[in-house]
């Protein structure tokens, strides 16, 4: 005899629970258990084999797209191979291929509270980038201890395999302890501790993030500090609409650098916006800096819009820097464009063109053809 109608779908339903929280093979003898028993029908067991599949399959592919899982921790490993080129205008300077960047990324769960992340530089010399754990005790709260990038600066923050342009801007580079810093090229990191989260949520997206953040202000893979003041930087992010992204963030710190080095100011301010619509994505930058006694800024705006969805991405930007607002005749724009072809979600080919004009008396022929081909797994 048939059970009744409530009794059969708390047991139908128990055994899609199961399904949910149990190995496939023990679902697989639930169904067939029930079966036997005339609980269910050979349909509906047939139909509950098909979405156990179909759940496994999805488990499968999340953890195979760019790591793997091993154990009862999560252990994620990925890596980034960038190969360039480099064609200068300019006489006197050698055409050149380079290895861009070789990393390699290690992180997982620890648990649904703890996650950690050690990520390594390996072209050149081999230098530690990140080093660090975070603990999260809700969304609006999270702890992170280590060295990882400083929360400044909206592309200084996008990874390296996600930028749109093959270099950052010159006055991120600048300003963001990158590659023309007063305190050397740090990636834009350092070691110390932040605290950050998400709140106000609005329908499905929160309207904002904050970061606050307090650091060595040394840079990144080093034993010690240079001195005994610590930096601190904010960063907080407005989100009114889905998919627009509007900052503001700070940094007050003092920096060992100079000829002879000696502890000097080192404060840094802006803000920044991006907007996705479709294949359409603008973004644009403002930086101001004083080091010393010398104040920097500068900024940036680009487009990037995709021709062929997910293939054929054209990208032009702008972006202007003045190393020292006193001194008259010194700030550099850059006109940039570039394409970039995807050949699926792990490579892609890249080419910009820069146009570099400098606000002096003889124009200087230096403008620079790059080509990058990346790999990402």
């Amino acid at each position: 005899m048939k059970l009744p109608y409530v009794i059969r779908t708390v047991l139908l339903l128990s055994i899609l629970f199961s399904a949910i929280t149990s190995k496939a093979q023990q679902n697989d003898d639930l169904i067939n258990i029930l079966l036997k028993k005339h609980v269910i029908s050979p349909q509906e067991a047939d139909s509950l084999r098909a979405d156990q599949a179909i759940k496994q399959q999805a488990i499968k592919d999340k953890e195979n797209q760019h790591g793997i899982t091993i154990g009862s921790r999560a252990l994620q490993i990925s890596g980034l191979v960038q190969t360039e080129y480099e064609g200068f205008q300019q006489t006197g300077v050698n055409n050149t291929f380079l290895l861009h960047r070789a990393r390699l990324d290690v992180k997982g769960d620890i648990n649904d509270n703890w996650n950690y992340e050690v990520y390594t530089e390996f072209a050149s010399t081999v230098k530690l980038l990140d080093a660090y754990t975070t603990y999260k005790i809700a969304d609006w709260l999270k702890f992170s201890a280590g060295q990882f990038k400083v929360p400044y600066s909206l592309e200084s923050l996008i990874a390296d395999s996600q930028l749109d342009f093959i270099d950052r801007s010159q006055v991120v580079n600048a300003l963001a302890g990158r590659s023309t810093d007063v305190i050397g090229n740090q990636n834009g990191r350092d070691i110390g501790i932040q605290i950050n989260g998400s709140f106000a949520k609005l329908d499905d997206h929160y309207l904002f993030d904050y970061t606050f953040g307090v650091f060595n202000g040394a840079g990144y893979d080093v034993t010690t500090d240079n001195n005994s003041h610590k930096d601190i930087v904010g960063r907080l992010t407005v989100h009114p609409i889905q998919h627009l992204d509007i900052s503001g963030d700070f940094y007050n710190g003092v920096g060992n650098y100079g000829t002879p080095a000696k502890n000097e100011k080192r404060n840094r301010g802006g803000f920044d916006a991006r907007y996705v619509i479709g294949g359409l994505a603008l973004q644009a930058e403002y930086d101001k800096g004083t080091d010393g006694t010398i104040k920097r800024n500068g900024w940036y705006g680009q487009a990037t819009y995709f021709v062929i969805p997910k293939k054929v991405q054209l990208a032009a930007k702008y972006d202007t820097y003045d190393p020292n607002t006193i001194t008259a005749n010194a700030t550099t724009k850059i006109y940039t464009g570039g394409i970039n072809y995807y050949f699926n979600n792990w490579a892609r080919f890249t080419v910009n063109y820069l146009d570099r004009r400098e606000e002096t008396a003889t124009q200087i022929k230096n403008n620079i053809f790059e080509a990058q081909l990346q790999l990402t797994f």
